[in-house]
């Protein structure tokens, strides 16, 4: 039974038989961390950052949009359009948190008698929370910013099958770690007042003194990789919106692709929406909404499928959401989050007979990125 269910989804073309063997098995790296966005399979079925206003979506996906949002909010003409976006001044500075969080389960439901002896359920992940301060050293002509980061605290929790690490700055310890060292560390990026990174301007010395071959030294170095730092600071709900003036109802959208691993990949377009500006303590506070769907590009991976005739199920489910507040008065971001969800279930429809409980597989992926003002 348990070997139909594997043979069954290798050939259905999906990608959850090598998962059986990865947690079946055993694991003796740290997790890393941070999310790998647009992977190469996905970049070859959908655009990675196409970007529109509403009614100039990308053409791959315009239609599922449509579908998704039958009652989509239209833009208040009557309202004045806001500037969303960045303003930096030489010299000031804010402290913000930044939380990115990946984890990823695997757990059997069903009869246990149809359960491969080699089969554990297993977790991996991490959750890394940073806290710094940034510092504007100068400003361009078009209100780019070049900006200097400092590390002040870190939290970091990673856990694979056979390996944990946990460090928190905050508990003091051994000063020596390689996780403490980043604490003080600073580098340089470039940030356009849309929110992307531009360039990492420098972080040589701050990579040179995590220097090492230890699996805590991997990780710490990975937190100052370029991808990571890009990660950290970018925001994806503006540096994806082409004109910065939009009304309350205005969306616009862009794709992004995950990769989730032997677990394969998806493709999303994410829809944003400026849902209001409010007036709170007497500012004016821009908020965006986000909703993802299926990029239609990828429809036929997300969709639930069924084989014909005896074998395995398999059936998918998403959730991915997130939020945008920006200060228009200071031009600053007060909250950002993004956070995404799959579930994959594969069931063998042969254990459905007689109305028993069948066996199957339950997978889950979970990505957070948070962005919050401190100070």
């Amino acid at each position: 039974m348990a070997r139909r269910i594997r043979i069954g989804i290798i050939v259905a073309g999906v990608f959850i038989g090598p998962i059986l063997v990865a947690y079946g098995c055993h694991s003796t790296s740290v997790p890393t961390s941070g999310v790998q966005t647009a992977p190469q399979a996905a970049a070859a079925k959908a655009p990675q950052e196409a970007t529109g206003l509403q009614g100039t979506q990308p053409p791959v996906a315009a239609d599922r949009t449509r579908q998704a949002q039958v009652a989509a909010p239209k833009p208040d003409e009557s309202k004045s359009p806001v500037d969303l976006a960045l303003r930096f001044s030489p010299g000031s500075t804010a402290t913000y948190r930044a939380v990115m969080e990946q984890e990823r389960t695997v757990t059997w439901q069903g009869d246990e008698s149809a359960k491969p002896p080699q089969f554990k359920d297993g977790r991996s992940g991490t959750r890394v929370e940073m806290t710094f301060a940034q510092a504007v050293e100068s400003v361009d002509a078009d209100g780019n910013a070049v900006l200097r980061v400092t590390i002040e605290g870190l939290k970091y929790a990673g856990a694979g099958r056979n390996a944990t690490l946990d460090f928190d700055s905050q508990a003091g310890g051994d000063s020596n770690r390689p996780l403490a060292k980043l604490i003080g560390q600073r580098y340089r990026i470039r940030l356009s007042r849309r929110a992307a990174v531009l360039e990492v301007v420098d972080a040589a010395q701050a990579r040179s003194a995590v220097a090492g071959d230890s699996p805590e030294h991997q990780v710490a170095k990975r937190l100052l990789s370029d991808e990571e730092i890009k990660n950290r600071h970018a925001i994806a709900a503006m540096a994806t919106l082409k004109d910065g003036q939009v009304r309350p109802g205005q969306q616009w959208s862009s794709i992004k692709g995950f990769s989730f691993g032997s677990m394969g990949s998806k493709s999303f377009e994410r829809v944003y929406t400026l849902s209001e500006v409010a007036a709170r303590d007497g500012r004016r506070i821009a908020v965006v909404e986000m909703k993802a769907i299926p990029a239609a590009a990828m429809a036929d991976q997300t969709q639930p499928q069924q084989m014909g005739g005896p074998g395995p199920m398999f059936d998918s489910t998403d959730n991915y959401d997130g939020r945008l507040e920006v200060d228009l008065d200071s031009g600053q971001v007060r909250e950002y989050v993004e956070q995404m969800r799959s579930e994959w279930v594969v069931a063998d429809s042969d254990t459905m007979q007689g109305g028993s409980r069948p066996a199957a597989v339950k997978m889950t992926a979970m990505r957070l990125n948070r962005l919050e003002l401190v100070k």
